[in-house]
């Protein structure tokens, strides 16, 4: 997405309270006024974040998608695109916000909406709503100055180089539920914003997948082979694993299936597994689907084949493509009476 020549084109600030500790919500009932240093300013607090482009959203609902609510008011703000309008279903926007702010860890902080114009998305140009909510707030200095002297005064402010929740909507794919990026940094204490609020789920593509057929073959490896097989049958399974989605344009059950089991009782055990664990894991197993390579890259980074021994040692092996883990032997020493590796290399790499 190219946000270069973005401009904002409503704005407006809500403060929502703690339900649960019945504190209020004060709706605003006007829009902000901007000049071109606070617009760039803002612009940049709420964009910055999404430059580098994360995980695509969209909006869901168990019964229908036009139940769930900030799509019905997303949907009326591209629609109307006026100001009157954008005020209004900002408020009713709050205060679905408050509905759901019953959570002991919730504090009373803004909540932004903005319009914003003038994207760039898949060479169209279009616009997007933004949702941001403040709750920590930071000390600074503020400056004094007259004409005899310089006055400094502690105050409290949102952080602009901070962004705790916020999402961007664009409008795009509205029949699917629109296309939106999600920010959540308080997501393992509070589920409200992302689940309950906004009632996102991860966009159903060929990233996605490939993410969770990854996420399922690193959990079936540290949960069942660490438990029930030794270690050279742990790593042997995670090199070729990753080999088979680096060397694969697809993905298919048959093809996955002959090129990494060997090992019938393995092979049992996966798909038990996987049958056991199914609502875990946001896919199909028997789909077909295209590979997203730069997800296969980033995920490979985040496997840890680590041994850890009771002589405070750690050994951390890398995939290898070429080699697998053919340059590490387990052996035991009968003199000693102690298990060892040997590793094999040509030289150090200094």
């Amino acid at each position: 997405m190219d946000f270069s020549k973005s401009k904002i084109k409503h704005l407006i600030i809500h403060e929502i309270g703690n339900k649960l500790r019945d504190e209020k919500i004060l709706l605003s009932e006007t829009l902000q006024t901007l000049d071109e240093h606070l617009e760039n300013t803002l612009l940049n607090y709420f964009l910055k974040s999404f430059l580098i482009q994360k995980d695509f959203y969209c909006f869901s609902h168990n019964s229908s998608l036009n139940l769930n609510e900030i799509y019905s008011y997303s949907k009326n703000i591209f629609q109307q695109s006026n100001a009157t309008s954008f005020i209004q279903t900002s408020q009713d926007i709050a205060k679905h916000l408050y509905e759901y702010s019953l959570h002991p860890k919730i504090v009373k902080g803004e909540l932004i909406i903005v319009q914003i114009e003038n994207i760039i998305y898949e060479n169209t140009t279009i616009n997007l709503i933004g949702i941001f909510k403040s709750e920590k707030k930071d000390s600074f200095l503020k400056i004094i100055k007259d004409d005899t002297r310089i006055n400094v005064k502690d105050d409290k402010g949102i952080n602009i180089s901070k962004l705790e929740k916020g999402c961007l909507i664009l409008n795009s794919n509205e029949h699917s539920g629109y296309r939106i990026l999600n920010i959540d940094n308080q997501s393992q204490e509070t589920e409200y914003w992302t689940n309950k609020f906004l009632n996102i789920k991860p966009l159903d593509n060929n990233s996605y997948k490939t993410k969770e057929i990854i996420k399922m073959c690193k959990n079936f490896s540290s949960e069942i082979l660490s438990e029930k097989y030794d270690t050279d049958t742990k790593f042997t399974f995670n090199n070729d694993y990753i080999n088979y989605f680096e060397d694969s344009e697809s993905y298919d059950i048959n093809s996955f299936t002959d090129y990494i089991f060997k090992d019938e009782s393995i092979k049992k055990d996966f798909f038990e597994y996987q049958e056991s664990n199914k609502e875990s894991f946001d896919f199909n197993i028997n789909d077909r689907f295209e590979l997203s390579q730069n997800d296969i890259k980033k995920e490979k980074k985040k496997i840890k084949n680590i041994i850890r021994l009771d002589t405070n040692l750690e050994l951390k092996v890398l995939l290898n493509k070429e080699d697998g883990t053919k340059n590490i032997e387990k052996g035991f020493d009968e003199e000693r009476g102690m298990s060892f590796y040997k590793i094999y290399f040509n030289e150090e790499i200094k």
